[in-house]
């Protein structure tokens, strides 16, 4: 019996570090992706994420790290999610890399704002 649980105990201990790497590894989203249902550029780098007009360039929106909270990057069941809060709108985003994509460079753009139940999804196409 003792074996058994020092088997399973070797094993949740490696599974664990084993999601740690992953974690460590995921490859956030990065360039312009287009939500063509507003006609909006999302633009995502390392330290910055800008909101633009997809026809002007004008910018509309700039998230920089001092305005995101709860910055924070997961493997879920849905694929590899980076979220954060923006206090000055009142929304919580979520860039969504999903496993079918893996090969695509397209990802799932959901947006959950403070005042209402209905979250805005999309996907958002890379700029090419």
């Amino acid at each position: 019996m003792k074996k058994l649980f020092a088997v399973l105990f070797v094993a949740a201990v490696m599974s664990v570090g084993l999601f740690a790497q992953v974690t460590k590894d995921i490859e956030l989203p990065k360039g312009s992706f287009i939500d063509k249902q507003y006609n909006a550029e999302w633009v995502i780098g390392l330290d910055i994420v800008e909101l633009k007009d997809a026809t002007t360039g004008e910018l509309i929106y700039s998230f920089p790290k001092e305005k995101r909270e709860d910055d924070k990057v997961e493997v879920t069941s849905e694929g590899a999610v980076w979220s954060f809060y923006c206090k000055d709108t009142y929304r919580k985003y979520y860039f969504i890399k999903p496993y079918t994509l893996v090969t695509q460079k397209h990802i799932q753009l959901e947006i959950d704002p403070d005042w209402t139940y209905e979250n805005y999804k999309v996907q958002l196409d890379f700029k090419e």
